[in-house]
């Protein structure tokens, strides 16, 4: 006797293949979910690398598209390193942290007196054809840097989905009370002569 042969197999038999399984529920996404992803700094990422390389975002087209005569400034290297800096600020841990007015003007400076001199200094490894073009990426990691901390000004970010939650909340329970008195309501008006 082999092993498995003491256990009867037993053939399984849909006698009315019309009926349907059950369905799985589909789960709605919770609106704070939509707005944690939409306020997210991973798509900002993710355009500027896109950017980085020459590639632009078409509404029409609905994609990405290598614009005609755009030179990159950077070389893969180059943006590797960019990225890799830009990431360390635009990142949900920043964004969705409390910083104050007075805090940013610091961070920003600390971050700018350590990064910029990386991209300077291995220029042309990073494939910067022209000192001038320095100046454009200087720029742009000033502006993404302090635009990363201002979104925490606040918590301004983190408020936001505060108060998605409470608003979701509240809805939730005035429909659960609604559903709630429509109920009573039902079986009261049974028992009331009056309510017909």
């Amino acid at each position: 006797m082999a092993y498995g042969d003491e256990y009867e197999q037993e053939e399984v038999n849909f006698p009315d293949r019309s009926v349907m399984p059950p369905q799985m529920r589909e789960e709605r996404e919770a609106p704070e979910i939509g707005v944690i992803r939409e306020l997210s700094p991973k798509k900002v990422l993710e355009q500027l690398r896109m950017n980085l390389k020459g590639f632009f975002w078409d509404y029409d087209k609905k994609g990405y598209i290598k614009l005609d005569g755009f030179e990159p400034l950077l070389n893969d290297k180059g943006i590797a390193k960019y990225l890799s800096i830009m990431a360390s600020v635009i990142t949900d841990l920043i964004t969705f942290s409390s910083y104050s007015e007075k805090e940013i003007p610091q961070l920003v400076l600390y971050i700018c007196d350590k990064a910029i001199p990386v991209i300077h200094i291995n220029y042309k490894e990073y494939g910067i054809k022209e000192k001038s073009d320095l100046q454009i990426i200087d720029i742009q990691i000033f502006n993404l840097t302090l635009g990363a901390f201002k979104k925490a000004v606040g918590a301004g970010d983190r408020s936001v989905i505060g108060r998605t939650i409470q608003e979701s909340i509240v809805t939730r329970a005035g429909v659960t009370n609604q559903l709630r008195e429509e109920k009573e309501r039902g079986f009261l008006s049974r028992l009331n002569p009056f309510a017909r």
